[in-house]
Parts: C-alpha cells; structure tokens; sequence
C-alpha cells in the first residue's frame, strides 16, 4: 500500500492516525509533515508514525495527501509542499476552503 501522508499533525490529523491504526492500516503506511518539533515527537511516540519538521521527497510515496492544517495556513503549506507531491488523491480537511483555491496552490488542474 502506498503511504498516507499528512499535511500538519495537530488534533484532527492524530484523530484519523489514530482511526487508521483501529481499522488496521500500519504506522508504517502513514507520514506527517509538522513544523512543531515537539508535535512531531508526540505524533512519532504516540502513533509510530514518521513525522518530520519539513517537507520533502518522501512525499513522493504518499499515494494519499491530507492537507490537515488550519484554513489560514492552507496556501502556505500547499506551497511549501508543492514541490514534492505527486500523489493522485488531496484531501482537505480545512473547512470553508475551496477545492479550485487548493488545487491551485499546489499547481494542478481542480
């Protein structure tokens, strides 16, 4: 299974982790990209997930994005994350963002 990747790491993000690990699917499967030092180490302790401080080329395995981050911060973490994703399916869970708005920050067709 290609990896999940997430796109922020707080509360939202850990409540599906952690759903994901009740349903069956292996830390091993999933990523996430969070600035917070502290949060990551949370997330890598908490869940044995991979959890870095930026983003980079191990995006490039995630068959599944979830952009988990806060509305105001979705163009910023869209483009800093934009250079490494290639995957065929972007979730967000950022309420009030529009689709046409994500997929243009990460510069794909919506």
């Amino acid at each position: 299974m290609k990896q999940i990747a997430f796109i922020g790491g707080g509360n939202m993000a850990a409540a599906l982790i952690g759903g994901l690990l009740r349903a069956g699917h292996a830390a091993t499967e999933m990523s996430v990209v969070e600035i917070d030092p502290q949060r990551c180490e949370y997330l890598r302790q908490t869940f044995g997930v991979t959890a870095v401080t930026e983003p980079g080329d191990s995006l490039r395995c995630a068959g599944t994005v979830v952009l988990a981050v806060k509305p105001q911060q979705m163009r910023p973490a869209c483009e800093a994350v934009r250079p490494f994703i290639d995957a065929p399916l972007v979730v967000s869970i950022a309420a009030g963002t529009r689709a046409a708005d994500i997929a243009r920050w990460l510069g794909v067709e919506a």
